[in-house]
């Protein structure tokens, strides 16, 4: 619209450069234009960019007023308002002919005098920033406390970019863990992404019947709240099995779903029992003699009270089971898990890394004695684990991974479909999302160091960008969704979905856990 050719004098580089730093001074403070759309019918009291610049473009070609009224509708009036402004602005058409947007744009207007002062809107800040407590204070609270409108107490969070958000989870760390947190990351805070490769992960995570992983949102109308389809239930300290894996950088390694003990099972475990302490007994008194000949040693010559008489119970070594029927415990964990899938698998990955490790937490069926003689039977080390760090366990993001893969279309509603949705998940789990769990656990280790022990951090790898190309094609599911349509195919029955869910009460995690 404007002319390719100044009205007078030559184009001048310099006359257009500073036309150009004159406007972006004004722009420091930038401003909202407030044109009237071109589809609106101008009514004289607001004009388009459009016509402006045209006004602007025949005023400086030498157009009367009358003619730029004909062919643009703007009045005489507004025609020196708009000329005006532009050469305020930097508009020199002898020097340069271009005109810019900043040229005809509104100007900033004041609008009504705020009625809250800039110390009310920071002391409402300040509460809601001060402690946890100030974080859940709704806006309504809020604005009761600084004397102002729910509104205007929501207009100030979001202007600061606050939002009302679920809280992020993490475990509860006493000074204890902490230390043995930082600790363990300043004994390994060296390590490279070649020493975490040779470390087996392993853990146990509970699966409940019908839970679904990850925020749920359903479609339902306002008076469906209580219809069946739309309640979702939940079930205190009820599992419906647990589920047992591990991995390392190369491997995938075994799974395993626990089941209850049968009455059967646990009669021969009494028997295979009773046969290892019968063997341990006389090693374990000679032991027991050995250690109280050497402590009353120490004490005077004729020390009181009776002499000590050796009884063959749990204090001096005897192998004890204390879980109840159908629980887990470090003997079910030495015959299921130990000897039969996680000792073959480390022996397998020592093959390839001689100097492999094994990585369990502190719960009691892994910190039970027994299981520090397998493992030296075997010629095996264990990784010790500082207690309630799951940031620190690269196999804790694979649960997330399969909870929400299991359950992508809708929670197996019985307990034949849930298993066999698990294992296969299992299976399809890819080596190379298991070797970016890993990659994650040097960033871990610095972070916490940096915390000095604590676990205030995102996790995952840093720098770590979630890719949203490709959500608008049709017919192709993200990397976050899964179908398995072969699903559909499959008989549905199962076993009975109304049994109740599986109890493990001796599934207890230990203090340092």
């Amino acid at each position: 619209m404007a002319s390719q050719e100044p009205l007078s004098g030559e184009y001048s580089p310099m006359a257009s450069n500073a036309a150009r730093a004159h406007a972006s001074v004004g722009r420091q403070n930038p401003v909202v234009p407030r044109p009237l759309p071109q589809s609106v019918v101008d009514h004289g009291y607001r004009y388009s960019i459009a016509q402006r610049v045209q006004c602007l473009t025949l005023q400086a070609e030498g157009f009367s007023w009358k003619d730029i009224e004909v062919k643009t509708g703007v009045k005489q009036s507004a025609q020196s308002t708009i000329k005006k402004r532009a050469f305020q602005r930097g508009f020199r058409p002898e020097q340069d002919p271009r005109i810019l947007e900043y040229y005809v744009e509104d100007g900033a207007r004041s609008g009504r005098p705020k009625e809250i002062a800039p110390e009310v809107e920071q002391r409402l800040l300040d509460s809601n920033s001060a402690d946890r407590s100030g974080r859940e204070k709704s806006s309504e609270v809020l604005a009761y406390e600084c004397g102002i409108s729910r509104s205007s107490a929501l207009r100030i969070l979001h202007k600061h970019n606050l939002s009302s958000v679920k809280p992020t989870r993490k475990p509860g760390l006493n000074l204890h863990q902490r230390a043995a947190r930082l600790a363990f990351c300043l004994a390994h805070q060296y390590w490279t992404l070649e020493d975490w490769k040779r470390v087996i992960w392993s853990d146990e995570t509970s699966v409940i019947l019908g839970q679904r992983r990850g925020t749920v949102r359903l479609w339902r109308r306002s008076g469906e709240a209580y219809e069946k389809t739309c309640i979702r239930q939940r079930w205190k300290g009820f599992s419906e099995f647990m589920f047992w894996a591990c991995f390392s950088w190369d491997h995938k390694g075994p799974c395993h779903v626990w089941t209850r003990e049968t009455t059967q099972e646990r009669r021969e475990a009494e028997k295979e029992l009773a046969e290892l302490n019968n063997a341990l007994h006389d090693q374990l008194k000679m032991e027991w003699e050995l250690q109280t000949a050497m402590r009353r040693l120490n004490l005077r010559q004729r020390p009181p009270g009776k002499k000590p008489q050796w009884k063959f119970i749990k204090a001096n070594g005897k192998l004890v089971r204390e879980s109840k029927a159908g629980g887990i415990d470090w003997y079910r964990y030495w015959q299921l898990i130990l000897l039969p899938k996680l000792i073959p698998f480390a022996k397998k990955c020592q093959e390839e890394r001689p100097d492999t490790l094994v990585q369990e937490d502190n719960a009691s069926p892994h910190a039970h004695r027994h299981q520090n003689t397998v493992y030296a039977i075997y010629n095996i080390t264990r990784l010790l684990w500082p207690g309630n760090s799951p940031d620190l366990n690269a196999i804790e993001p694979a649960w997330f991974w399969l909870k929400r893969r299991t359950t992508a279309q809708g929670a197996p509603q019985n307990r034949k479909m849930m298993k066999k949705a698990w294992i296969q998940a299992w299976q399809d789990l890819p080596q190379e999302q298991i070797q970016q769990w890993i990659t994650a656990i040097p960033d871990h280790i610095q972070e916490i160091i940096r915390l000095k022990g604590g676990n205030e951090y995102k996790e995952g790898v840093q720098g770590f960008k979630r890719s949203w190309a490709g959500t608008r094609l049709k017919g192709i599911l993200s990397s976050l969704q899964f179908i398995d349509r072969k699903e559909k195919q499959h008989d549905q029955s199962g076993e009975n979905s109304d049994d109740e869910p599986f109890v493990d009460p001796d599934w207890e995690p230990s203090e340092e856990e």
